[in-house]
């Protein structure tokens, strides 16, 4: 019996499209990593967010749980479909794809406006994760990670607010596998930061442009599913969360959206969105 493949981005099914086969880098509950040469894609359960590396299927996530597949099992792709283990077939000849390109530019009034709202959004959450840096600072202290974060992001600030851009871009880098989770919040923050200065017009600054050589360099200091998000978002890639902020949906709106990323993923990204729009006067 051939599962469905109801949607994808536009940015993996270019990348599958490169290769003809791949492997099972690993699974979980809702979700089937496969590996190919320059790539990682990510079979999901129906109803998940959908990210730069998604293909979401109409499977739910028990019988995801219930497919015959493991770590290191082979999977081929052709046109239109891709079988795990030469028995798990998946059709991708109606999915819907998503260009997932993050591109839109706010205006300063937009700008304050999203920063507003993502305040508000940090302070409905306590995850226990970044969101403590700016909602409960004294909280956050007491959580020996967001201690280390606390300490590099001021050493960053320090930097960026004296336009040493290749010294903050530095100390951003040291982010990079910081925390805990699938995916470490520091890698999420990142994204964040990264997405941030798209939305700010500011994608070619030397703080930018610093930031990503800087991250080209430590992209294995994380792991490999972290790496793939950091990849994508240096290539300006996104969720469609993270894309629907252009729109300037409401506090509620980006909550739900947002909250549906992982168990603080997330709300991680939107605290390196949140500390880009704080720190965007000093890139003008």
């Amino acid at each position: 019996m051939d599962h469905m493949i109801t949607a994808a981005s536009d940015y993996i099914l270019d990348k599958m499209a490169r290769h003809n086969c791949g492997t099972i880098h690993s699974v979980y509950r809702k979700t089937i990593n496969i590996s190919f040469p320059d790539g990682l894609a990510a079979l999901q359960a129906k109803g998940s967010p959908l990210s730069p590396i998604s293909l979401i299927t109409s499977l739910s996530g028990e019988e995801m749980a219930a497919l015959p597949v493991k770590a290191g099992d082979p999977v081929s792709f052709s046109p239109g479909r891709l079988c795990i283990n030469g028995c798990c077939v998946f059709t991708l000849k109606q999915a819907v794809s998503y260009d997932l390109k993050l591109t839109k530019v706010l205006s300063q009034k937009e700008l304050q406006i999203l920063q507003n709202h993502i305040c508000d959004v940090l302070s409905m959450r306590d995850a226990g994760s970044f969101e403590l840096l700016f909602t409960n600072p004294e909280k956050a202290l007491q959580i020996p990670f967001l201690a280390v974060a606390e300490k590099r992001l001021r050493s960053a600030s320090e930097s960026i607010a004296s336009a040493k851009w290749e010294e903050g871009a530095a100390e951003l880098c040291r982010f990079v596998g910081l925390g805990l989770g699938l995916t470490p919040g520091g890698d999420d923050f990142l994204c964040g930061v990264l997405a941030g200065f798209i939305l700010c017009g500011q994608d070619n600054h030397p703080l930018a442009c610093a930031l990503r050589c800087e991250l080209n360099s430590h992209l294995e200091d994380t792991n490999s599913i972290s790496s793939a998000f950091l990849e994508c978002a240096m290539e300006g890639q996104f969720s469609r969360a993270v894309n629907s902020l252009c729109s300037q949906p409401s506090p509620s709106k980006i909550f739900q959206a947002f909250s549906a990323i992982g168990h603080s993923s997330g709300t991680d990204t939107l605290c390196g969105i949140a500390y880009l729009l704080k720190n965007r006067t000093f890139l003008a």
